[in-house]
């Protein structure tokens, strides 16, 4: 008897802890679920909103929203601290002074920013901005005066480095208040790009659609004019070739159409492209660390080039054929020019 309530305890004991178990995991994953539940909603709302007619959508995009959030924190933890952006800075920092020609350069460029005068006007007791700079990195061939040994040489093969279509963007009063905000516009990045495939599917089953149709008019009309005077006109056997064509490629539209429809027939297709996007963050956003040695002149060395230098590393932010190179900055009102602040 003793043998039987023992091995009833332990049917119990071991269905007690399983569904204590299970209780356990369900509480986490609400836990999870509630943390995520902004971030879920700005995705929704920036990619297509009528997803939430989805049974658990929200939980359906806990997974990718996790990972695109950890890839973005991956990003910047790669970003090295805020740059100061200041004349002092151009004159003593080589990154600094690479970006900007001038140091009046500088100081026009953030005094001419309408974003930062009216961060400042909305911060009027804050004194300094932190901020994401934001340029395109180009590379010229060009001849100058270079050192080939110990010697001047003229007409000398050169790479110049410059920077153009600066622009700051999100302005914070800290840098953990930038780096968090950036946080988020990285997802939101994101779910725009899932926004923009839903878009193209859209227009290319738009264009299939309006491609079928008038393949299918096509093909009307040639049959109509082969039943009437036309065959005591022209070649049958040119009709017949245009015929079998024209039918050729209608039946390959149609298939195409059939698979675009298909990528978007149901709310459930569109919170797919969605997860894809979300689930992939590195196929959407991409970062390269490049170290770079440059002359004051902005002229790129080798490494092993003895002419005077600095080596910069830059980090260059690409998506889908765009490139920018991404630094965090910050500077002080004092940066601005006089009549910026006035």
């Amino acid at each position: 008897m003793n043998g039987g309530q023992n091995l009833l305890q332990l049917i119990l004991g071991v269905i007690t802890a399983v569904a204590e178990r299970h209780l356990t995991e369900h509480r986490l994953h609400q836990e999870r679920l509630a943390a995520m539940r902004e971030a879920i909603e700005q995705v929704v709302d920036a990619s297509e909103p009528r997803i939430r007619l989805v049974g658990n959508y929200a939980e359906k995009l806990l997974d990718p929203v996790e990972t695109a959030l950890r890839y973005s924190e991956e990003l910047l933890r790669q970003m090295p601290p805020a740059l100061a952006l200041s004349d002092r800075a151009w004159s003593q920092n080589p990154q600094v002074n690479a970006f900007f020609a001038t140091a009046p350069d500088l100081r026009t460029f953030l005094s001419e920013n309408q974003g930062i005068r009216a961060f400042f006007a909305q911060h009027p007791r804050s004194t300094a901005c932190f901020a994401l700079l934001l340029m395109i990195k180009q590379e010229l061939e060009t001849f100058g005066m270079g050192l080939q040994g110990e010697l001047i040489a003229r007409d000398t093969r050169q790479i110049q480095i410059s920077f153009s279509e600066h622009g700051l963007f999100f302005p914070a009063t800290s840098e953990a208040g930038l780096r968090q905000e950036l946080k988020r516009r990285l997802l939101l990045f994101l779910a725009t790009r899932a926004l923009e495939l839903i878009n193209g599917i859209r227009a290319q089953r738009g264009a299939l659609e309006e491609q079928y149709r008038q393949l299918q008019a096509q093909l009307r009309a040639l049959k109509m004019y082969s039943q009437g005077p036309r065959p005591l006109l022209s070649s049958a056997d040119t009709d017949e070739r245009r015929v079998v064509g024209l039918e050729r490629r209608l039946a390959q539209t149609e298939e195409d159409l059939v698979a675009a429809r298909r990528q978007l027939g149901t709310l459930d297709d569109y919170l797919e492209q969605v997860r894809q996007v979300l689930s992939r963050p590195n196929s959407y956003l991409q970062v390269q660390v490049q170290s770079i040695k440059i002359s004051r002149l902005g002229v790129k060395l080798s490494p092993l080039s003895t002419e005077p230098g600095e080596t910069i590393t830059l980090l260059e932010f690409s998506s889908l054929g765009e490139r920018r190179i991404g630094v965090l900055a910050h500077f002080t009102r004092h940066d601005l020019s006089a009549d910026s602040e006035s």
